[in-house]
């Protein structure tokens, strides 16, 4: 006999035996209080800022007392039912258990448990559900990739538009009241109440992986894709996991640390078609560590984006966040053991960004203004004869151009050192300025 066959016979004992307790009233419903922050008033504003206010009532709810579904799950496991399910589950899938049967049953008994309730809840019809049921578990007992649903929690991002699809199973989308409203047993410590603030966008996946660690590759891929659309401070504050699964859990993780947001965008109907498409180009190239989510610092790229990351995130002073995006450039545009650096390196992002539709000059001079407050700030020395104004806007100007830059770098996927050598010649003869006119035409 299969597991399959195993399985299902199992599950119709268990209904029978549901419905028998209930009729002799073995299973039993209590009353329980939850404390709901409900919300009243609800508004968004476009550049992803929310006004919410609610109340906190308290809430009985009518659940089926768990320890008589626990006395049920014992007295199944007396059944030959449950016997054979568990002998052929620990001779086919725990072979690198020190003891099969009992993480066999482990497994068998979660099953169960959440079978059980989902049927006494009316959330398991098993006329409709007992096929998906049962593969959903042996998907679960051979290590099959299985279906999870993150919900992200976004700051730094507007919606005026409700949702847009950045690819298959991914989409941003608008806060709702529900994203906001949440519910706690009474007398369970609460929290939630470290949330001063709410989500300006949702990002919402859909994707099959073993473990919900192996997602953190691609949605990393996805927030740097954002940060990089335009200037964003683009953050992470809170993310729910849910898998379809027996034995695989949800949970929720939030940050340890709240970053600023020192700057905001918002997606309208235009950015539908061209964000997309924007993350299909740069996403994969993005240099990643598949294990871990994390960026590779140890390249010219990854570096290029941390520092990007540290001027737009860090809450931190002006010319702090200046020195952060210059050295984000530097990454970028200088080569090891160079002279004449805040030179060289205006002048080589003033000629790469010139076809990107900027005026040279204009960035040369910006460049070496920024380098001049990146070196002060690197000496200890204080900002002098400069308006806070002025340096916002030295500060905005630079790190538009090291995202620009960022960009151009990752589609272009040229050796540093040959791109940059093409860079200098460029600005010397036609010939050089031709070949990287036409490099950059092609992005």
């Amino acid at each position: 006999m299969n597991i399959s066959t195993l399985l299902q016979e199992l599950v119709e004992e268990m209904i029978r035996l549901c419905d028998e307790w209930k009729r002799e009233g073995k299973l039993r419903k209590e009353t329980k209080l939850y404390q709901k922050y409900k919300v009243k008033r609800f508004e968004y504003r476009e550049n992803g800022e929310i006004q919410v206010s609610g109340s906190f009532p308290i809430i009985p709810k009518e659940e089926w007392n768990i320890s008589d579904i626990f006395k049920l799950i014992e007295h199944i496991k007396t059944l030959p039912y449950l016997e054979d399910c568990i002998a052929y589950i620990a001779r086919e899938y725990t072979s690198h258990f020190s003891n099969p049967n009992a993480q066999a049953e482990f497994w068998v008994s979660e099953f169960l448990q959440k079978t059980i309730l989902e049927y006494l809840n009316g959330n398991f019809d098993p006329r409709k559900d007992l096929v998906e049921y049962i593969v959903t578990f042996i998907h679960d007992l051979e290590g099959n990739p299985i279906e999870w649903e993150i919900k992200v929690w976004l700051e730094g991002i507007g919606m005026k538009v409700d949702e847009i699809e950045i690819e298959k199973g991914i989409i941003i989308r608008k806060p709702t009241v529900s994203d906001i409203e949440y519910e706690y047993p009474l007398g369970m410590p609460l929290f939630e109440q470290t949330l001063f603030h709410h989500p300006s966008a949702i990002l919402e996946i859909r994707k099959r992986e073993k473990l919900h660690p192996a997602i953190y590759p691609d949605l990393e891929r996805i927030i740097i894709a954002l940060q990089l659309y335009k200037v964003g401070s683009v953050s992470k504050t809170r993310i729910y996991w849910k898998p379809k699964s027996f034995l695989q859990f949800g949970g929720t993780s939030t940050p340890m640390r709240w970053w600023s947001t020192t700057y905001r965008y918002s997606l309208d109907v235009s950015d539908a078609e061209k964000l997309p498409q924007f993350v299909a180009k740069i996403k994969d190239k993005l240099p990643i560590e598949e294990k871990t989510g994390n960026l590779m610092a140890t390249n010219h790229l990854g570096i290029a984006i941390l520092r990007y990351q540290d001027a737009i995130l860090k809450p931190e002073a002006t010319e702090n966040k200046i020195a952060y995006a210059v050295m984000g450039l530097e990454a970028l545009y200088l080569k090891a053991k160079e002279e004449e650096l805040s030179h060289r390196l205006a002048q080589r992002v003033a000629k790469l960004l010139s076809f990107r539709e900027e005026k040279p000059i204009k960035i040369y001079n910006l460049v070496k203004e920024a380098y001049d407050i990146r070196s002060n700030f690197v000496h200890g020395s204080p900002l002098q004869n400069k308006k806070p104004q002025e340096v916002k806007k030295i500060l905005d100007s630079i790190i538009e151009y090291l995202r620009k830059s960022i960009i151009t770098f990752i589609q272009l996927q040229e050796e540093k050192e040959k791109l940059l050598s093409l860079v200098d010649n460029a600005l010397l003869e036609k010939q050089a300025e031709d070949k990287l006119q036409n490099l950059i035409g092609k992005l």
